[in-house]
């Protein structure tokens, strides 16, 4: 998944990483990979200001470790995904779920709360299902 000159010429789909999903792959880090399989279509991955500056409070809670796998991530999804200032209020959920609205985005999140007012919005998301440790994908695209 990545910003492809196909992806300007051509309009794909965007998938906005929500905060949890994006610890989630400093923990499996493959799962960025797994997004191309899980998405029916062509896409590209959103990071909005927002999340990176929520992670960069996170990130200090976190142990050397995790912080250290977290900015190896970091520097990758960087490298491959579309960083946006989405503007907005600063409520992280608010800003995904408005520009997921505005671009019929995906929304990468294991999030459960953010996730059910997805549904109820009828905007689609992919989460990792902890049993399986795969990605799933939830909803249509319209």
């Amino acid at each position: 998944m990545g910003y492809s000159r196909e992806c300007v010429e051509q309009r794909c789909l965007e998938v906005v990483l929500d905060t949890n999903f994006i610890i989630l792959l400093s923990k499996y880090p493959h799962l960025i990979d797994e997004l191309n399989e899980v998405i029916p279509f062509k896409s590209v991955c959103v990071l909005l200001t927002v999340v990176l500056e929520e992670l960069e409070a996170v990130s200090k809670t976190l142990g050397e470790v995790r912080r250290r796998m977290l900015g190896k991530i970091l520097g990758v999804l960087r490298g491959r995904c579309v960083v946006v200032d989405a503007g907005g209020s600063g409520i992280v959920d608010e800003a995904i779920i408005d520009y997921a609205r505005k671009h019929q985005a995906v929304v990468a999140t294991n999030d459960r709360e953010l996730r059910r007012r997805l549904r109820e919005m009828g905007i689609p998301n992919v989460f990792f299902r902890e049993e399986s440790r795969r990605l799933e994908y939830e909803g249509f695209i319209s």
